[in-house]
């Protein structure tokens, strides 16, 4: 008696093993990504459809296991297991990172630093993955210019510490406040300028997924409710890099520039600009680089300075790109080289400032730990599974063997 029950125990633990392999394949397979700010909103039917299918092979598994199941049934579900674990291992390539949706819905939070000074900031914001393999793990805020109606009719603070301006700009020098975000300007052929940067941010966007970036979309429709704070705000707290695009109201097509931060000792003493500041012009001599090289027309030494509300609380390095004019060619013929070059100027920029830890780390931790080590976690909770259900078939066999004596 004492031998049989050694190699039913025996059966039991291969049985509930294979099952174990089959569940952590499972589970590796079929992870999303979830934070407590994120919605997912799209995913591909052909992964819903292999989760459903593993979930049910789980599903039937756990419940054989459960009933004890032994013997030549155990060693049935274990061939199954192993069976179906290796075809899906041939199926699927390994990746470095689980699997995540498209594309992610990211919500405004009141308690980021900053949020309280936004005055619109009801809209979400969209996030989106690279494919592996070769994903870098690294976020970029791509921000289309305006696009925001009714945003002139409020007023934020130009600096994080409500002090005055320290140059002229949209808004001139001595200001404390400015406007929440302006309508921008319309093109001599009639074009909005909000309506051509959006276009160019979907140039943008798909040049960096290419690359590898997963890329956190500020704009991407033509009304989004979301003021110059909010949209830094967000960057700040969702992305390693921030980009925003605009075309200047100036007419002469007179090419490409950036917006450097003023040297004022005082501006530059402010924080988070004190902080920040050098990698703001960092990113911008980087965009320039590519954008450059790549055959866009720059105008003058390349930059100008500015002092922004964008720079102004921005605690990641942080850009305004003006890409042209009111009379330049805003085709998407002519932003595909300014798109190609901006990519090739940020994956430029983190080639030299590598990340660690970064945005989509940070994300990760605030998850509800479905990617933080979800492999990992999934070989623990099952192995505690597998050992629970273990030891409750012993004592159910125990008590079998004492009726039956």
């Amino acid at each position: 008696m004492k031998n049989r029950t050694q190699h039913g125990r025996h059966m039991i633990m291969s049985g509930m093993i294979a099952v174990s392999l089959l569940l952590t394949s499972c589970a590796m397979g079929s992870t999303s990504y979830k934070v407590d700010q994120l919605e997912e909103v799209s995913s591909s039917a052909e992964s819903e459809g292999t989760a459903a299918a593993d979930a049910a092979v789980a599903d039937s598994a756990i419940g054989d296991a459960g009933k004890g199941t032994a013997g030549k049934e155990g060693q049935n579900i274990g061939k199954e297991a192993s069976g179906k674990t290796g075809q899906q291992a041939e199926k699927d390539e390994p990746s470095p990172t689980p699997t995540m949706p498209p594309k992610e819905k990211l919500n405004f939070d009141l308690s980021w630093e900053f949020a309280e000074e936004s005055k619109i900031h009801t809209d979400p914001v969209t996030l989106w993955h690279a494919r592996e393999p070769g994903r870098k793990n690294i976020i970029v805020a791509v921000n289309a210019g305006h696009g925001c109606k009714g945003g002139e009719s409020e007023q934020t603070y130009c600096h994080p510490d409500h002090t005055a301006k320290v140059t002229g700009g949209s808004t001139s020098a001595g200001a404390t406040t400015a406007t929440a975000i302006n309508s921008g300007m319309t093109f001599d052929d009639g074009t909005k300028e909000a309506e051509a940067v959006l276009q160019l941010a979907g140039l943008v966007k798909e040049e960096l997924l290419k690359a590898g970036f997963d890329v956190l979309m500020i704009r991407d429709n033509d009304d989004t409710q979301l003021d110059n704070i909010a949209r830094t705000v967000f960057a700040n707290n969702c992305a390693d890099c921030h980009i925003s695009l605009h075309y200047d109201s100036t007419a002469g097509n007179k090419g490409f520039f950036y917006i450097r931060v003023p040297d004022n000792a005082s501006y530059k003493a402010m924080e988070p600009v004190a902080s920040n500041w050098e990698r703001h012009d960092a990113l911008g001599e980087a965009v320039l680089k590519g954008v450059s090289e790549n055959g866009v027309e720059i105008f003058g030494s390349g930059s100008i300075a500015l002092d922004l509300t964008q720079t102004s609380y921005s605690t990641v390095p942080s850009v305004d790109l003006e890409v042209g004019d009111k009379s330049s060619d805003h085709s998407e013929m002519a932003q595909k080289p300014v798109a190609e070059g901006i990519a090739a100027g940020i994956e430029k920029y983190f080639r030299e400032n590598p990340v660690k830890d970064g945005a989509l780390a940070k994300l990760m931790k605030q998850s509800t730990g479905a990617l933080s080590g979800s492999a990992e976690a999934a070989d623990e909770t099952m192995e505690t599974e597998i050992e629970t259900d273990m030891e409750t078939q012993n004592e159910k066999t125990e008590e079998s063997e004492s009726i039956e004596k």
